[in-house]
């Protein structure tokens, strides 16, 4: 498995008193334009997971974000413009 690809960024849930919850992410534009171009497919996307972090950051932290690497693969006999290996 790949080393996790972290987003530089500030990521925090607020509840509320009736039981609602908000995720508040923060990132600089720049860190986040270069993360994106570093970082996008073959079909643009900059596909992200974001996750509830163990223990609380330093800053108040509760989630980090993630590169989501993830790359299906092709089923047997799906159309791939080549020949499947017999």
């Amino acid at each position: 498995m790949a080393d996790k690809v972290f987003l530089n960024c500030s990521a925090k849930e607020r509840a509320f008193r009736d039981g609602g919850t908000k995720l508040n992410v923060s990132v600089k534009a720049d860190e986040l334009v270069r993360f994106a171009q570093q970082h996008a497919n073959e079909r643009g996307y900059v596909n992200l997971t974001i996750s509830k972090r163990r223990e609380v950051g330093k800053y108040g932290d509760t989630h980090s974000v993630t590169l989501d690497t993830w790359v299906p693969r092709p089923r047997a006999g799906a159309a791939t413009g080549e020949e499947p290996p017999f």
